[in-house]
């Protein structure tokens, strides 16, 4: 298979970037407002229903949100992009902890809000990773070191004695101990993990520091294909205790065509390595995911697989062997992509944002990736969600 599906799939560029200028627009339109009385000023939303209701963003969903709309400002040459992008970076600047009374915690992110006691380790990843691309946009050191500052809390506090994140990590008394106890799941080590990979790389690049893709990299690595993959070639939540997957997945299923950018954790762990261990993991997981893809080209109900699977596609290119890829099958993923947009009729709200499930309501997650991946395809705009190191582009 081709290094570029972009050269593959020319009659659906317009499509393409009409869906990513859509995309793009949600993520202004949502946007908290940026007044000085606004505590959430420059967040952006997790979830628009179509009854008006909504849900506040996670700090990761503000990241990529912020990437993306930074990937929209260079394609579209719109600056209103590029201002959102970087007030959604403002935001998350106010949700790391730098306080004096807690340096145990020093660095790590909260969830949500700048009062949220806690942290799941894999979201806030996302985010320190977002400060990364806001470094390499602007050029403002700052960004940088909040990113390293997360990383050095992350190797203190945020992983087991196996060496893999824990779920997540409690700053502060809870609100309400029920969260606790239905949201911290202690007992399994989570597949989405895979993809702190690449946040670690993209550090070492940024920083020039070997330690970031040292022996903790090489360990997530290593259990990420040895324990987490599956003999089917999927991807699964394990017990911590007897390493298999739970009768019941924790992330119902969230997680496993959409290996929440595992494959291309694991993508980089090759370029560190040159282990093509890694790479056999990924075509083992491709050669599952692909036949299960429907007629119309949907793999499952929710939508936010299908951006991640045509990135892992591009990115791995000639190396890795995907005879499980049907010739049409990359423009049927794409023409399911395309619908799920929301023409904001019922809820103008709503408008340009990707349903994510047959839910009827927008959600950041799907909406992020696609915006990402899309101007990837159609814009050559490379530098997101990549395990190629990345050209800064500077602002004026």
């Amino acid at each position: 298979m081709t290094s570029n599906l972009s050269n593959e799939l020319a009659p659906l560029r317009q499509a393409g970037l009409d869906c990513a200028r859509g995309i793009a627009d949600w993520w202004c339109l949502t946007q908290s407002p940026h007044r000085d009385d606004n505590p959430a000023a420059g967040r952006f939303p997790f979830m628009v229903e179509i009854e008006g209701h909504g849900q506040s963003a996670a700090q990761w969903n503000n990241a990529f949100g912020a990437m993306g709309l930074l990937a929209a400002a260079r394609a579209f040459d719109e600056p209103r992009y590029a201002a959102a992008a970087l007030r959604a970076g403002r935001y998350l600047k106010t949700l790391q902890i730098f306080d004096p009374f807690s340096m145990k915690h020093y660095g790590a992110i909260r969830e949500t809000t700048p009062q949220t006691p806690w942290c799941y380790t894999r979201d806030a990843l996302s985010a320190a990773w977002g400060f990364i691309e806001l470094y390499r946009y602007t050029g403002e050191a700052e960004y940088l070191e909040r990113a390293r500052l997360w990383a050095e809390w992350f190797l203190r506090e945020g992983l087991d004695d196996e060496g893999w994140p824990v779920s997540g990590v409690q700053f502060e008394p809870w609100f309400d101990q029920s969260w606790h106890e239905a949201h911290m799941l202690e007992d399994v080590q989570g597949s989405f993990q895979g993809g702190c990979l690449n946040f670690l790389y993209q550090l070492s690049l940024e920083t020039g520091d070997p330690k970031w893709v040292g022996p903790v990299f090489i360990g997530i690595a290593d259990h990420f294909i040895g324990a987490i993959q599956q003999p089917s070639g999927h991807y699964a939540t394990i017990e911590r205790a007897s390493k298999r997957p739970p009768s019941a997945d924790p992330q119902a299923g969230l997680h496993r065509v959409n290996d929440d950018l595992g494959t291309l954790g694991l993508l980089c762990a090759y370029r560190v390595t040159g282990d093509r261990r890694y790479l056999a993991s990924i075509e083992r997981f491709l050669n599952a995911v692909l036949p299960g893809q429907q007629s119309d080209g949907f793999f499952e109900e929710s939508v936010a697989c299908i951006p991640v699977v045509l990135n892992i596609l591009h990115e791995a290119g000639d190396l890795v062997s995907v005879p499980a890829l049907a010739p049409d099958s990359v423009e049927r993923a794409l023409q399911a992509l395309y619908s799920r947009q929301s023409d904001g009729n019922v809820n103008p709200r709503m408008r340009g944002g990707m349903v994510e499930t047959l839910a009827p309501g927008v959600c950041a997650r799907s909406s992020g990736y696609a915006l990402i991946v899309l101007l990837k395809l159609f814009a050559d705009i490379p530098g997101y969600l990549t395990a190629r190191p990345a050209v800064p582009f500077i602002i004026n």
